[in-house]
């Protein structure tokens, strides 16, 4: 059960990881829509204002798709094995899951009160916040949760990689940090373009 949980790739791959990718990336941003909880970068997870729907599709779909591809050139690279773009867009489809769940955590405004109430008490920026014992305790539960969400989409694009390109040891895991934070960088800048563009 455990192995299925952080490395389900070893079931799904090709045009089915893909499909089922597709579908969580595009449930994804509609949740985020509905919820206003975006994801700036390919881990990062915000509350935003109400953008169209479209800025939601567009950010969630380039950030699996800048992964991807930098992940698709280093495995053609790295790899000693035929590599297939439908294993690797598909199975990083999939490793999105956890940000769909991620994508709900912007239905509670605890979060955001916890933080104009941080920010007015220790910054004095803002205004004064009615915090109440519930909403720490909700907003200390959600925060956690998304550490815990992150953990487990790195695992996941990590194995996912790992799987799809037949990379292994060391190697797979110095050629995926390289990929990581360059895809962080420039998810980034894509994603300010697009707030910049629908704000």
């Amino acid at each position: 059960m455990k192995d299925k949980i952080i490395n389900p790739f070893k079931y799904v791959a090709g045009v089915t990881s893909f499909i089922t990718g597709i579908i969580i990336i595009s449930a994804t941003a509609i949740t985020g829509y509905f919820s206003k909880t975006h994801f700036p970068d390919i881990i990062s997870v915000k509350t935003c204002p109400g953008f169209s729907i479209w800025y939601f599709f567009l950010q969630g779909f380039s950030n699996w798709i800048v992964l991807s591809l930098i992940l698709y050139l280093i495995a053609v690279i790295f790899s000693k094995s035929s590599v297939r773009a439908v294993d690797i867009f598909g199975t990083q489809a999939v490793a999105r899951f956890p940000y769909l769940i991620a994508s709900f955590i912007g239905f509670s405004d605890s979060i955001n009160k916890f933080g104009q109430y941080i920010l007015w008490t220790y910054m004095q920026n803002g205004a004064p916040v009615d915090l109440s014992a519930p909403d720490v305790v909700i907003a200390i539960i959600l925060m956690v949760l998304t550490l815990a969400l992150t953990i487990w989409l790195v695992i996941l694009m990590f194995n996912a990689f790992r799987v799809s390109a037949n990379i292994k040891g060391s190697k797979s895991i110095v050629l995926f940090i390289v990929a990581f934070i360059s895809s962080i960088v420039i998810t980034h800048y894509i994603s300010n373009f697009l707030i910049f563009k629908f704000s």
